[in-house]
This record gives structure tokens, sequence and C-alpha cells, in this order.
């Protein structure tokens, strides 16, 4: 009897548990697609030009030069000469520069096997541009690059917003979800209109050996090179011209697409006009052939093609520059003047200049803000809002904040981007609000669907996956110290202290350190070789929360740090533990004890309150991403609340098992 009554019993418990699987499998995260849904459609716009990046080909651009497009995030160009070969934009990764040599040499008769590498040029700083070298170089390879590419590396990449570009740009070329490439009809990714495949990796980065200050006049085994300095993205481009071929090889001025002056990963400002000077001079060389070092269609030959090609550009930017500040001195806001400028009919049709990339109400407030600054000249802006207060004026306007969610959804069919809006509103102020959470996601797939822009679809497919939980690697980001800490150990040695100490102020907890003024010596035991600027000592004032550098005056420090300075940037970076380094003895404490050392380097955490984290070890540093943890709404609130129900019972049965057996 009693063993009946226990086999009762266990079926009742497998039953159970049957059910809190089959409630579980009915879960996002458990479907066999890797997201829900399992496709968002592209823009016909966008999902041509992604498929005319396939199948990746070397293309010949004339005798001597040939380009890889397709094999990686940027478009390598071979130049070959009487006894070596040139590289132009070695590529993103180590891999990727791997995949693009192999290309090279299969469709080539092995030519790296007949000669070597005898220059790497690098057009800018870019990371898909730069780190592919050492796949290419060996120990006689010169680096040739702009003399400000360190400079701007360490100011615009690896600086103190980096954590913010590593997102912002990750976000952007839609890396959380490129595991879905669209195929037949189904999937998620579809590129970024200047690349297709991307392939991340470890960096193979090398430090220019010759720098370019002048346009240089240079030849390279045989292959006379023009190297042209000037600005557009960045302001370390090289143009490259190769004058006896008529070759134009350039990038960060005109690609296949409408021009983004700044890019939603996050830049400082540019100069519009940047780009018009350097076109002129583009074109000015008259060239027989254009190299673009990104786009699926990488080689315009013909001096009338390649004139047009990069006339109507330069003429799109600056006419919508000019029809900004036309409209500016009107006293026009950006907002007021976006449906005021149109396009000539003969810009707008070319097919090299559809809003695939840029944007045209992107670049006008771009432009606006160059010139203007935050403060439109209507005097509402001069009482910015903060989200929470917009939030609240938006149920104010709806009555109630469950109304302001009801108008989200009910604006879905009447404008996504008012949907949008309004259910961001709605779940500022309740994260758990279903119906707001429901409608922001229905929102950003419609927009997403709809866009022919790349980086706006991949921005909300990105921020779709991080709402709704779905991302499929172990992410980090929303951690700053964790993603400092993965910089790569080769642009470590190359950052400049001013650079680092930029990092460590930017590091400062305010609260913590409000009350402070503390002053420390900072001693280095070694001269770097590649911070020419670097200084043996440094003072360090943690004052009233900042953190000032060599202060013109300061009162007696009251203890120093005595080590090297490649310890020292691995303390700033969080790649070193400060108990650590003084145990090994790589940190020296004098004046003062390490405690003292310890409660002064605890004042600098970047570490976020909330976020679990983690990192995917195998992803590169550059690539790393976060996923933050949201509130779930209501509706997965009640299914954990149903498996802990679920739980109980079946742990209540078990015990009554054991206590019936016991009897």
């Amino acid at each position: 009897m009693k063993t009946k009554f226990q086999l009762l019993v266990l079926v009742t418990i497998l039953a159970l548990a049957g059910t809190a699987v089959c409630v579980a499998a009915q879960e996002p995260e458990a479907v066999s697609v890797p997201y829900e849904p399992e496709t968002v459609p592209v823009h016909p716009t966008l999902l041509a030009k992604y498929e005319e990046f396939f199948p990746p080909a070397v293309l010949k651009v004339t005798d001597g030069v040939w380009v890889a497009r397709g094999y990686n995030r940027d478009n390598p160009v071979l130049i070959e000469g009487v006894d070596g070969l040139i590289i132009v934009d070695p590529g993103e990764s180590i891999p990727a520069a791997q995949k693009v040599k192999d290309a090279f040499n299969a469709n080539l008769d092995n030519i790296f096997d007949k000669k070597p590498v005898k220059a790497i040029i690098y057009t800018h700083h870019h990371d898909c541009h730069v780190n592919g070298a050492s796949v290419f170089a060996d120990e006689q390879t010169e680096i040739i690059g702009h003399e400000s590419l360190l400079s701007n590396m360490f100011s615009e990449w690896f600086g103190p917003v980096y954590p913010s570009r590593v997102e912002g740009g990750s976000k952007m070329v839609g890396a959380l979800f490129q595991d879905a490439p669209v195929r037949d009809g189904k999937g998620w990714y579809a590129g970024y209109a200047l690349a297709g495949p991307q392939i991340f990796g470890p960096s193979g980065f090398l430090a220019p050996t010759k720098t370019i200050k002048e346009e240089t006049r240079l030849t390279i085994s045989g292959v006379d090179v023009v190297l042209i300095p000037v600005a557009g993205e960045t302001t370390d481009v090289l143009l490259v011209w190769l004058p006896q071929k008529e070759v134009l090889i350039q990038i960060a001025v005109v690609y296949e697409a409408f021009p983004a002056i700044s890019t939603t990963r996050g830049s400082r400002l540019r100069d519009p006009l940047d780009y018009v000077n350097t076109l002129k001079i583009a074109r000015g060389l008259n060239p027989e052939y254009l190299v673009t070092i990104h786009g699926p269609n990488p080689v315009t030959s013909g001096k009338e093609n390649v004139s047009q090609y990069l006339t109507n550009f330069s003429d799109a930017i600056q006419f919508v520059n000019d029809q900004t500040l036309y409209y500016m001195n009107k006293g026009y806001t950006a907002e007021e003047m976006m449906d005021l400028i149109v396009l000539p009919p003969h810009l707008a049709s070319s097919p090299y200049l559809q809003e695939i990339y840029g944007s045209k109400e992107w670049n006008i407030v771009h432009i606006f803000r160059y010139y203007r600054g935050y403060y439109t000249g209507e005097v509402r802006d001069l009482f910015p809002q903060t989200t929470r207060s917009e939030a609240e004026m938006s149920a104010f306007l709806a009555e109630g904040d469950g109304d302001l969610a009801s108008k989200a959804q009910a604006a879905l069919d009447i404008n996504p981007e008012w949907a949008l809006r309004l259910a961001d509103d709605a779940l500022v102020l309740d994260p758990n609000n279903s119906v707001a959470f429901e409608t922001k996601k229905a929102a950003m797939l419609t927009l997403a669907e709809n866009t022919m822009n790349s980086q706006a679809r991949n921005m909300l497919l990105s921020d779709y996956l991080l709402m709704t939980n779905q991302t499929t690697r172990g992410y980090a980001l929303g951690n700053p110290k964790l993603v400092f800490s993965n910089i790569g150990d080769n642009f470590v040695e190359l950052m400049p202290m001013t650079t680092l100490h930029r990092i460590l102020s930017v590091s400062l907890n305010a609260s913590k350190s409000m009350e402070k003024d503390i002053v420390v010596s900072l001693q280095l035991t070694d001269s770097n070789m590649n911070d020419p600027m670097m200084q043996n000592h440094y003072t360090l004032n943690v004052r009233k929360g900042i953190l000032e550098v060599d202060p013109p005056s300061a009162s007696k420090w009251q203890f120093e740090i005595v080590t090297d300075s490649l310890t020292w940037k691995q303390l700033v970076l969080a790649k070193l533990n400060p108990e650590d380094a003084v145990a090994n003895g790589k940190v020296v404490i004098s004046g003062g004890t390490t405690e003292s050392f310890y409660s002064f380097m605890e004042l600098f955490e970047l570490k976020k309150s909330s976020p679990s984290l983690t990192i995917d070890s195998d992803r590169p540093a550059d690539t790393v991403i976060r996923v933050p943890l949201q509130e779930k709404p209501a509706a997965d609130t009640k299914h954990d609340l149903l498996y802990l129900l679920i739980f109980i019972i079946v742990m209540a049965v078990f015990l009554v098992i054991i206590f019936i057996t016991r009897i």
C-alpha cells in the first residue's frame, strides 16, 4: 500500500514538474530560433545594398592595384611594386585581415609568398582600418599614418568616453544580432550600408613608424605615392594618390550613401566644410579611378564618372550646410527647417546619395548645433527638461499614466514614432506598465522594418534585444571600469599619460569625494618613449568632487605612489588591483600607509549600482557590449510568481511523502 501511495505521489510530482516545464517553454528565451520575432523585414533599398556585398571578391582597379570587397568591414587595397607590396587599410582584426590576405593570395597566385609588404598606409585611425596590420607586416615593413593619428585615437576612441563609444559603435553596426543574418527573407542582420559581414577578433594594430604632416611624395617599391593630409570624419585623414596610375584611394570623406556628418555611435562635432574642402582637393586631382574603402562597389572608373561622384557628394553636404545656415539666419530652429530643406532632384535621385547611412535630418541638427550650440533661440529651450519631466508633461496631457500608455497604443496605427515616444514616457513613469512595454516593442519593430537607414535599424533592433533580454552572448557594458580594463595591451602601452589621467578624472565618484581634499604624489620610475610629454612626477589633487592633475599650487602631499608607467596605467584602467600591485612590489607607498593608497584608489570607481555584468572573453576588447537588466512588465512578473508557487507545492508534497513514510 505504501509503495502504491509513494508511486502516486511521484507521478503527481512529475506532473507538476511537467507543468512548470511547459509554462517555462512559453517564455521567449526558450524558442528555437535566435530571436523573437524570427524575422524583421528589411527595407528593399537597404536589403539590395546589403546583398551587393556578396559574394566577397578581389576586384582589379588597374594594373598593379586590387581591392578586397566583402571580406572585412573595410575594403583593404593591395598595390604591387617592383620588389614589394603596399597595403592600404589592413582591416578590422587579425582574423579579418588573414581572410583578406588569403583571398589576395588565392586570386593573385600567392603574391605574398613572392614579395614582402614594404609599407602599410592607414587612411585614418578608426578601428576597422588599422587593426589587421600585424597580419601583413614584418620587421622591415614601414607603417605610415597621419601625424595626429595616435592623438586622435586616444582622444576620440581610447579616451575618457571609450565605454560610451563602444556601446554606441556596437549598436550602430548591429553587432548584437549579427548571428542572425537575413537569408531568403529570414533573419535580422542586414549590415550597416558601409559594410556587410564583420569578423571580430584581437587587434594587430602597429604604431606608425613614419608620420605625415603635409603633402608628401614617396616612392615605395618603384610606385609613386602622394599622401595628402586632409579632414573629414576625422582630422587625421590621408588621401592616397597614385599619380602614375591616376588612382585615388580614400575614405572618411565619401562613400556609397548619403553622408553622415556625425554617427549615432557618438563623435565630436565635425566641421561640415572639412568634407567640402577635402572633396575639392580630390576633384582637383582629376582621377581616372576612385577606390572607396567602404561600400559594396568600391571601384569607380572614368574621369567623368569619378568627377560626378565626388561633386555630387560634396554638393549634398554643402547644400544641407548652407541651407541650414540660411534658415538659421531667418530665426528657424533645426526642427522647424527640416521640411523646408529639400535636396535638388539630381542629388535626391542619385543611387549613391540614398539615406541608408546618413540622414538629412540628422545632419541638419548636427550642423545647427555645430554653428549655434545648444540654445536654439526659442525661449522655451532656456529650460531643458529632464526625461522624467518630459514624461510627466506627456502624462498630464493624456490625463494620467494609464491614459498615456493607451494613447501610445492608439498611436501605433497613426505614427509609430509618436507611439515609441509616448510608450517610452509611460515606462519612465511606470516601468511595469505592460501595455506601454508591448507598444514600445511593436513601435521599434515597425520603425526598424520600414527605415532604409542602416544606423537607425541597427540601433532600434539592438535596443529591442536589450529591453526584451534576448541577447545571446555575455556582454559587458554599463560597467565602464570593466570596459576600460579590456583595452588591448598594445594600446595601453601607447596611451599618453594625459589621456590616462583624463580617464582617471572621469572615474572619480563625486559623492565619495565631495568632502575630500587629498594631495598625492605620483613618482614614475621610468620614461616612456611612446609619450615624449610624459613627466616622471605628477601631483594628484582630489578636491571636493574633482581630480586636478598638477595644480598650480597644492598643499604638501599626504603620501607618494612610486611605480612604473605601465603599472600605473594598469591600475587606472582596472587591469591590476591595488592590493596585488603592492603585494608583488610593483607599487611602493612612501610617507603613508598602504591603506591610505587603497582608500584613495577606491574613490575612483565606475561600476553602476544596478545591472549584473558579464563579459564574453572570446570577444575583442573594443566590441564589448552591455546587457542592462530592465524591470519586467507585470505579465512576466506573474509568470515568475507562478513558478514560485509550483515549486512550493512540489516541495510541500515531497515533505508530506517523507512524513508519511516515517509514520
